[in-house]
């Protein structure tokens, strides 16, 4: 009884150590995170069975999954949404693909215009407290009738200042500018104001008012930022009321010099069959103060016994040169265009022997006459290509003409006569001080056709610049998909 005694409490404790073993093993198990390595070890082999049946995905799995997220997400209708009826699936392809072919057509339309070098052209009025004066140049009617007298005046043996000076009072009978003098008779000299311009046989010897800006610099000066300011300048004034009003003599017959001895040549060179000779006047020219003047271009012809009243506005011209023109245009802000004509024709009048005992006509059109060939040869030569100007300023004349009342026509003390009949009078103003701007403008530049390119794509795909990125991932994507490597 006792051994059996004993078997049994040896069984008994085999029983117990086995469970407590077995349960002390389970809590150093949970101690030792041996579970948790299980289920890291689960955790990868799911993600192990993820790779494999993502390097079994094909291409086009891949492109699905990236078109699908396009800005442009037409794509996924027209190339994988099946769950479209087919008949939807061909509007959107059709659709889609037309807007790609009026698209590529748009885009060689406006790449065939960027490269015509476009341009248009805009008008702006700029508001100005005030304006600058022309230069404005008087020349008679007989240029041999002011070379005469200059020669007469030479024949006094006088130095050239006093010449010259002799010769502006005998034109410059009356003279008022803004309120002030500017015939000599005042206080300021009439140097001042007025220049002796030689322009040789064809206009004689003329008279320039402001030239090189003289009155400019002595009545509305300009800073050292090429500036001028309302308090400094009395040029903001205009209207018919202000301006330049002077009484010119064409026949110069008053010599300062000596009052006794008029000069009286000037009866003879009148010439009823000439166009220019049988008028008793004035040729005016307003041009702009660094140019040459040229009387025949723009200008205005002004009558003894009559008011001539000219308005002027002034115009700036900005112009485009190469690739826009043929012709490059000339930076050089003293050229002019009229100038450059005048000389043209000059050397036409010298090369082609113009015979003025017959009309313009039968120059021109006579079946003897050699004149019209010889013009249009030397229209072609290298003298006779006048470009155009980068920038010009141009004064646009407005002329209207009216008689001065007898009654209201006499001066008295005024010399060689006192009635103002007897003289040409020119009231020079400005109808409107704003600047008026033409300029030539590119329509495309580099920004400009990028885009539009950019917007004819935009709006015929809905491609983007988001769309392009997305499209860069695509393809690295798919590149590393054929390599084998994971995105």
């Amino acid at each position: 009884e006792r051994k059996k005694e004993r078997k049994k409490e040896r069984g008994m404790t085999t029983t117990l150590t086995k469970r407590t073993l077995a349960a002390r093993l389970a809590r150093l198990e949970k101690k030792l995170n041996i579970y948790d390595d299980q289920n890291d070890d689960e955790e990868e082999e799911c993600v192990a069975e993820k790779e494999e049946e993502e390097k079994r995905r094909g291409l086009l799995d891949v492109l699905e999954s990236h078109v699908s997220g396009f800005s442009a997400d037409g794509l996924e209708y027209v190339w994988f949404d099946t769950s479209m009826p087919k008949w939807a699936r061909v509007i959107v392809g059709t659709t889609f693909l037309t807007g790609f072919g009026l698209m590529f057509w748009l885009i060689s339309q406006t790449v065939s215009d960027y490269q015509s070098h476009p341009f248009a052209t805009s008008l702006m009025y700029e508001e100005r407290a005030n304006a600058r004066w022309p230069a404005i140049i008087f020349c008679p009617k007989h240029p041999e009738l002011s070379i005469g007298k200059m020669d007469k005046i030479e024949e006094d043996g006088l130095d050239p200042y006093s010449k010259n000076e002799t010769f502006m009072k005998s034109m410059v009978r009356k003279c008022d500018f803004f309120g002030v003098k500017c015939d000599g008779s005042g206080e300021e000299n009439i140097t001042q104001y007025w220049a002796v311009k030689d322009l040789g046989e064809r206009y004689g010897i003329c008279l320039e008012f402001n030239q090189l800006d003289k009155v400019n610099d002595l009545y509305c000066p300009e800073d050292e930022n090429g500036e001028t300011h309302p308090t400094e300048c009395m040029f903001g004034l205009y209207g018919n009321t202000y301006g330049l009003n002077v009484f010119l003599d064409p026949l110069l017959e008053y010599n300062s010099v000596d009052e006794d001895d008029p000069y009286t040549n000037a009866t003879s060179l009148y010439d009823v069959d000439h166009f220019d000779k049988r008028y008793n006047g004035m040729y005016v020219q307003i041009h702009g103060t660094t140019h040459e003047a040229v009387p025949a271009f723009n200008s205005i012809s002004g009558a003894v016994g009559q008011a001539t009243f000219i308005s002027m506005s002034e115009r700036e011209t900005r112009r485009l040169g190469k690739p826009y023109h043929e012709k490059e245009c000339i930076k050089d802000p003293s050229y002019s265009r009229s100038t450059c004509i005048s000389k043209c024709q000059e050397d036409i009048h010298d090369k082609c022997e113009y015979d003025t005992s017959i009309s313009l006509y039968d120059n021109l059109h006579g079946d003897t006459s050699k004149y019209h060939t010889c013009y249009n040869e030397e229209m072609t030569s290298e003298i006779c290509q006048c470009d155009e100007p980068c920038l010009s300023d141009d004064f646009i004349p407005i002329a209207s003409t009216t008689n001065v009342y007898n009654a209201s026509s006499t001066i008295e003390g005024l010399k060689p006569s006192t009635d103002l009949n007897d003289y040409a009078n020119f009231h020079v103003y400005y109808n409107t001080i704003n600047l008026e701007i033409i300029e030539e403008v590119p329509v495309y530049n580099f920004y400009v056709f990028i885009g539009v390119i950019f917007g004819h794509i935009g709006f015929f795909t809905g491609f983007n610049l988001i769309t392009i990125m997305q499209i860069g991932v695509m393809f690295l994507h798919l590149f590393k998909r054929l390599v084998g490597m994971k995105f």
